[in-house]
Order: structure tokens, then sequence, then C-alpha cells
């Protein structure tokens, strides 16, 4: 029968794709360095499993010893690949330590390539065959134990306790769902391992199993890695598509900024130097003209001043939140009242402190509502009014100007529905009345109430 070689050839198959898929993924430059320690190991568990092989098909002394040297030395290559897995995964920082582990497995290496026998072997008589329950036989050794056998235990307990010690400091450090995965994976491998050093001490007539501890732990972590590694592509497709919204939306604050300053100064500051230009020529002529013509430069100049001293504090928005509401609703106002033939009342009553959240509201709707009436509403004058106490706040909107019905809004106006989204988000109420030839008014109102309410849920 061949069952054992077959076995042990799927065995090796599985643990060549693995190491092949994982070098692969080293290429793709994410978590490259584990990638590859991972890869590699399993494929130090490819040879492993093609020397015992070899051993179990030894039919003489000498291609016997040739085949357990090689077996041993892989066994060796394969913990140092093991120990750099370890270290890279749980991201253990003593290299010292790492390269001490290794300096163990490299004087069993060392001595087992030396010795005429191996490491494991002092002499060996003759060989003889092994029956398996199943009825198998393999080849195993009549053989003298080497005293230097020692260092294999010593390098093997070792790298035990520095194993579970690894997955201890991962566990703690809040990776728990990896650090438990590795555990039961070395726990695996730690107790075949075992059993086939009671089967090199003679305690037990059987055949080697560590190459199964060698498939479990890189069918495991293979899993294990290959889970972390698409949550990390999924993260870095979100953080690369976070970045592109904020591209996009660092372009639109400066094209609005953009619009806003061609739209509120630069036109100011145009009608500023063609009344500054005019003036000279009729100052002889119709004096009284040049006084009305000082009077409108100082308006435009003070709400000229106002727009810039706006648009210096939407590029800070910390601006925003240092300064009261009712402050902010003045600066507005100011800018706004700079522009021709608009006059704009505003009463501030009840200044109190506000969250930033709820001033942010406040302020985006008043300047919002604003626009709209400077563009569409052709008012002449406008009355804002703010009020607050302990129990609520109330912002009112009204402006003289052409109103509009409210049930035909054309498509593709959405500051009326953006407007409401923002009271929407703290729990105000928007109202909004407006009917054509009786101009627009715009009621935004918060209780205190619902900040309380949030607070206890």
């Amino acid at each position: 029968m061949t069952l054992i070689p077959t076995i042990l050839g799927i065995f090796a198959g599985i643990c060549l794709y693995i190491g092949l898929l994982h070098l692969l993924i080293v290429y793709g430059r994410l978590q490259a360095l584990l990638h590859f320690c991972f890869g590699l190991f399993c494929l130090v568990s490819f040879s492993y499993i093609l020397a015992v092989i070899l051993k179990y098909k030894a039919t003489n002394v000498e291609d016997y010893i040739n085949a357990s040297k090689l077996v041993s030395s892989l066994g060796y290559i394969y913990g140092i690949s093991v120990v750099w897995f370890l270290a890279v995964y749980t991201k253990f920082k003593p290299v010292c330590l790492v390269l001490v582990l290794n300096s163990l497995y490299l004087i069993c290496l060392l001595i087992n390539q030396i010795s005429s026998t191996g490491i494991l072997y002092s002499q060996i008589s003759r060989l003889s065959s092994l029956s398996l329950p199943w009825g198998e036989v393999i080849t195993v050794a009549e053989s003298t134990l080497n005293p230097l056998f020692g260092f294999q235990l010593l390098a093997l307990t070792s790298n035990t306790v520095f194993s579970f010690y690894a997955c201890y400091r991962q566990y703690l450090r809040g990776e728990k769902q990896a650090a438990l995965t590795l555990s039961v994976s070395l726990m695996i491998l730690v107790g075949v391992v075992q059993h086939d050093r009671l089967v090199d001490l003679g305690a037990i007539k059987f055949m080697y199993l560590a190459e199964c501890g060698f498939l479990s732990l890189a069918i495991i972590m293979s899993l294990r890695l290959v889970k972390d590694l698409i949550q990390a592509v999924k993260l870095r497709e979100q953080l690369i598509e976070s970045e592109r919204l904020r591209k996009i939306a660092v372009e639109m604050e400066r094209n609005r900024l953009a619009r806003d300053l061609h739209d509120s100064v630069s036109q100011t500051l145009f009608t500023v130097a063609t009344i500054a230009e005019a003036l000279p020529r009729v100052w002889q002529r119709h004096p009284e003209v040049v006084q009305e013509g000082l009077e409108e430069l100082a308006q435009l100049t003070q709400g000229a001043l106002g727009e810039m001293r706006n648009l210096l504090m939407e590029l800070r928005p910390s601006g925003l939140v240092e300064k009261p509401l009712g402050e902010l609703l003045q600066q507005l106002t100011k800018a706004i009242s700079g522009r021709a033939t608009l006059q704009v009342i505003t009463t501030v009553s009840g200044d109190r402190p506000l969250s930033n959240e709820v001033k942010l509201v406040f302020y985006r709707i008043t300047q919002e509502a604003l626009n709209n009436i400077i563009k569409h509403a052709q008012a002449t004058q406008v009355s804002i009014s703010l009020h607050s106490d302990s129990q609520k706040i109330v912002l009112r909107i009204s402006d003289d100007g052409c109103g509009f019905d409210c049930n035909e809004i054309p498509s593709g106006h959405l500051g009326i529905a953006m407007m409401k989204e923002r009271a929407e988000s703290i729990g105000a109420t928007f109202l909004l009345e407006s009917y054509p030839g009786k101009g627009t008014e715009i009621l935004l109102s918060w209780s205190t109430a619902v900040l309380k309410i949030g607070s206890r849920e």
C-alpha cells in the first residue's frame, strides 16, 4: 500500500500552492513582509514533506541517513521561518530575542550537517519495518540516540515559549481574534511536534505527524491572512475614495468662494470704481450728486469689507464657532446691506451660548436665505430677528420681494431643500411661507428640549 506517500504528496501540493499564492500577494505591496515570511515557511513545509516521503521510502542505511539529515535540516529552517513570521505577524519588537532563537536552530543545523549520522542518531545498526494499524509498512531505524539531540529539545522548547508569549502580547494589544486563531494553530503544531520527539526517543512506535501540523498551520493562517488582506484592501479603497471626495469637496468649496467673490466683492468693487471715476467729473457742476455718491461709496466699501470678513471666516471654520450666533448674523447682514438698494434690519435678543452644530445650522440657513433673496426676490428690505431664551431659539427672516408659489418651485433649485435638511439634522422646525407679490418669510425654531432628549439617549 502507498497511502502515506499519496497523502503526504497531497499535503505537499497544498503547502506549495499556499506558499506561491502568498508570494504572489507580495507583489501587491500590501503587508508584503508578512506575506513573504508566511509564503517562505509554506515552501519550506513543502520541501520538508517531500523529504519525509524520501525517508519512508529509504531501502538502505545510507539513504535513510541522508533523508533523515535532510528532514532535520529542513525542520530547523522551518523553525527559523516560523519564528520570523510570528515576529512580524504579532509585531514582536525585541529583534535580539528573535536572533537568539534563530541561533539555537542554526546550532542544531550545523551539528546535523557535521555529524555523519545527523543530530538524531549516533549510529544506525540497521533498518527495519513498522506495520501501521491500517496495514501499511514504513521504514524505521534501529539506532542509538545522539546526546547532542538535547540541543534540538532546547531549541524547540525555547521557540514554543516564545510563540505563545508573542500570542499573549498580541492578545493584550487588542488583537484578540488574531491571537486566538494563531494560538490554536500553534497548539496543533506543538502537539504533533512533541509526538514526533517521542517517536525519536523510542517512546512511541508510529509514523511522524509533524507534516500534519505544518499543513494545519498553513491552512488556518492562510485563511486568516487572506481575510485580513481583504479587509485591508477594502480599507485602502475607502481611504482612496474618501481622499477623492475630500479633493472634490475642496474643489467645490474653492469654486463656491470664487463665485461668492465674483458675485459680491468683485461686483461691489467694480461699482465702487465706476462711481469713484465719475465723481470728479461732476464735482463742480453737481456737488449734491457728489455728496450722494460719497455716501454710496462709503456704504459699498463697508459692504465689501463685510463680505471679505465673511469669506475669510469661511476659510477658517474655527472663526464660525468661536463667535456668538448674533455676532455672526450681524456680520452677514452688514455685508449684504452694502449691496445696491437692499436695506437689512437685524434684531438680536438673548444671544445665549449654543453648541457648534446648532450655531452652524442657523448661520448656514441665514446665509442661504440671504443669497436667495439677493438672487431671486427683487426685494428692497429684509428683516432678520433672532430671539433666544432658556427654552428655545427662534430665527425669522422676511423680505418684501416678489415672492413665489411654494407648490411650483422649479427643478434644480435645491436651496430650500438644503435648508430643510440642515434644520432636520439638529431637530429644528423649518417653516417657509411665500406668495406671489407678497414677499417671503422663513421661520426656524429650535427647542433646548431636543438637546436634553438626545443626551438621555
